[in-house]
């Protein structure tokens, strides 16, 4: 839903928090969502009766609106800290994917899970937890492979997280991508109460409409920002076989090079198929061999804006509009809703390159 702008959202907010069911007055009330991570409230409360009901493990539950709700604010989760001050204390709560992080470990075995859609999986392994997972009913069609690497002991977050990892589409459209190593790939968040919310990121998708569009011209938009950075930058890429001592192969962008000097990694796959070593060194090349571009923005009483929507940036410093998916957020609730937003692309790994060109 593309960004609703509001100058009197200060006026009309309105938020009800209440702890084990039992209403509490809170200031400084500021909310951080990441993709893949619980989200996470932080407030301050008042007065000696009040600050008794906030004990760790207690459930604290938001509602948020105006004449609608605004669902982004609504929150269900769990204390996790209690610090006192003298005055009070301050408060931090989690949401229920953070009972996931810390769950007991499972040993996750093959032939429980090979074959089975990872949708499946991951409302298995949820099940542990107050969470909400059906918009996990209808699969996602990705199905669960040895190649995939799921089994072990691990969390449940852990078998989660990897499940996600291996969880994309591809669409063979050439006029929507320029090649299939741009996939949708699958992110999960709660953004209201306790209902899993499953993001199917687009953003490499020309027909894609962005929810906002932003710049430094942007009247509504403080504090834009862009890290540009080589970290993971690779220009010379050489992939080995280790079935096959005698199979080595090296590409190189020159031009890439000359501008950001020489960036080279070295891997080594299980897989003795010469073109498929070619190839995925050539794409690996092709996706790495510039720098990552991050943005950070704050805006102001904006609405609607979630986790994996898609923004279109221009920034002065790249020259170019960019679209990218937000991958965090802080809300703070003081004076209006004040917004600082993090934009940013996960970079493919060598394996994720090999399974898609396979």
């Amino acid at each position: 839903m593309p960004a609703i702008f509001s100058e009197v959202l200060a006026d009309t907010l309105s938020l009800s928090v209440t702890i084990d069911q039992k209403a509490i007055p809170v200031t400084s009330l500021q909310y951080k969502a990441v993709l893949n991570k619980a989200r996470v409230v932080r407030f301050v409360v008042v007065g000696d009766d009040f600050v008794q009901l906030c004990n760790l493990g207690a459930l604290v539950s938001i509602d948020a609106g105006r004449d609608r709700t605004i669902s982004n604010l609504n929150f269900k989760g769990i204390i996790r800290e209690v610090n006192p001050t003298n005055e009070g204390a301050e408060i931090l709560a989690a949401d229920f994917i953070s009972l996931l992080a810390t769950s007991d470990f499972v040993n996750y075995e093959d032939k429980d899970i090979l074959g089975r859609d990872l949708f499946v999986l991951v409302a298995d392994a949820m099940n542990i937890a107050d969470i909400d997972t059906s918009n996990l009913l209808g699969g996602s069609g990705v199905f669960a492979t040895s190649d995939m690497k799921l089994s072990g002991l691990q969390t449940r977050k852990d078998f989660i997280d990897k499940c996600f990892e291996n969880m994309y589409l591809l669409i063979d459209d050439a006029n929507l991508y320029f090649d299939k190593l741009n996939p949708i790939n699958f992110y999960y968040a709660i953004h209201e109460s306790n209902k899993i919310d499953i993001m199917r990121v687009d953003d490499l998708n020309v027909k894609t409409k962005p929810s906002l569009k932003i710049s430094k011209s942007n009247d509504s938009v403080e504090q834009l920002s862009a890290r540009i950075d080589t970290t993971n930058l690779v220009n010379s890429y050489t992939v080995t076989s280790s079935s096959n001592p005698k199979i080595i192969y090296n590409f190189r962008d020159e031009d890439s090079i000359s501008k950001y000097g020489l960036r080279s990694k070295t891997e080594s796959v299980d897989s003795d198929n010469y073109p498929l070593i070619v190839n995925t060194a050539q794409k690996y090349v092709e996706r790495n061999k510039d720098p990552s571009f991050n943005y950070s923005f704050t805006i102001r009483n904006v609405d609607h804006l979630s986790l994996g929507d898609i923004v279109e940036v221009t920034h002065p410093l790249t020259e170019r509009a960019m679209r990218l998916p937000i991958s965090e957020y802080t809300v703070v609730t003081t004076n209006g809703l004040i917004m600082n937003i993090v934009l940013g692309r996960r970079r493919l790994t060598l394996s994720e390159t090999i399974s898609k060109l396979n």
